[in-house]
Formats: structure tokens, C-alpha cells, sequence
């Protein structure tokens, strides 16, 4: 298998970036298809499972997280990067919906307050869940590390910067994030 996802297609506008995205067709498709994968996604992260997800079994991503496709979890990993990033603003939120199930093909939309962020986060994301579900065998990827240093690069490129953004950091901790509200 040489990736978890095919990603075909970004599309970037001025308020969210929509990826289209391939799940491997040797790979799992659902979450609860590999626990134990899922697990090491949420130790990577645990702050996902806090936030809100609209339109699933409840009203936060923990209510579904073991029982949903791989690309609903890689929307919420892509939302925590950037929550954590605390350049994000207020809220972050996406949507994850099926385009082509034979295809196992997926839309992911999230918001974009700046395209180096929301980029740099989703790639991210994919890697990190590609050591998850592929590559346990190697070290873990070091997630307060790969925040800082997309954060860091978003600053050196102009993008914002975490002393002007901590109040709205500080509001997205209180609030960590809305999802499938795009």
C-alpha cells in the first residue's frame, strides 16, 4: 500500500479549502475497521475529541469518532493542528461527506483563515494518520512539534502571528472548534 489517501483534488478560496480525497482501497474505510489505529490517532491528539461535530451520533466528535469514515477523522486531526496552532481564529470548522462510495472518494472542506495553515495542517494530518493506520513501525510523529513549526513557518511567511491571535486562542480552547458546519 503506498498511501492511506489519494488526495486528487485542493481547491483553496478565500474562506475554505475543499480537498478531494481517495481512501486507499487497501485500506480501512471506517475507524472501528482498525481501533487500535484510531487509538493512536486520538493519543497523537486527544483534544479532538472535544470538539463539536454536527450531524453525527451526538454533539461532539467523541461520539462518533469510533464508527465514522477515515477522512471525517483526518478533518478533525486537520482542525486540531490548526486549533492548537492558535493562528486559527475563534472557530474552525469542516465538513466531511462521501462523493463516491464505490470510488471510496470523500469531499473534506475546512475552514481556510490562511491557505499556508490550512495546507500545512491537512498535509500533516495526513502524515500522521499514515503512521496510525501504515507506518507503526517508525517513531511517532511529534504533534506539539509539527504545530510549532507550521505555526513558525505561517509567521515567517507573514500569515499572523500568536502573540496578535492568543486572545482568539484562547477562546478556541474554550470553544475548540465547530465541524460540519460549512
Amino acid at each position: 500500500m503506498a498511501g492511506l489517501f489519494d488526495i486528487r483534488k485542493v481547491v483553496v478560496g478565500p474562506e475554505k479549502l475543499t480537498a478531494t480525497i481517495a481512501v486507499s482501497a487497501d485500506a480501512p474505510l471506517m475507524t472501528y475497521e482498525n481501533l487500535e489505529s484510531t487509538s493512536l490517532v486520538y493519543y497523537l491528539a486527544p483534544g479532538i475529541v472535544d470538539q463539536k461535530c454536527l450531524g453525527d451520533a451526538g454533539e461532539t466528535f467523541k461520539d462518533c469518532m469510533g464508527a465514522t469514515e477515515l477522512p471525517h477523522l483526518l478533518e478533525h486531526l486537520t482542525i486540531e493542528i490548526m486549533n492548537e496552532s492558535g493562528l486559527a481564529g475563534r472557530i474552525v470548522s469542516g465538513r466531511t461527506r462521501c462523493v463516491n462510495e464505490d470510488e471510496r472518494l470523500f469531499e473534506v472542506e475546512l475552514s481556510c483563515p490562511d491557505d499556508v495553515l490550512t495546507v500545512g495542517a491537512l498535509s500533516s494530518a495526513v502524515f500522521m494518520m499514515e503512521w496510525a493506520y501504515l507506518r507503526r513501525d517508525q517513531p511517532a510523529p511529534d504533534f506539539k512539534g509539527t504545530v510549532a513549526a507550521l505555526a513558525h513557518l505561517v509567521e515567517s511567511l507573514g500569515g499572523g502571528s500568536a502573540s496578535d491571535d492568543a486572545e482568539d486562542h484562547q477562546d478556541a480552547q474554550a470553544d475548540p472548534g465547530v465541524t460540519d458546519q460549512l
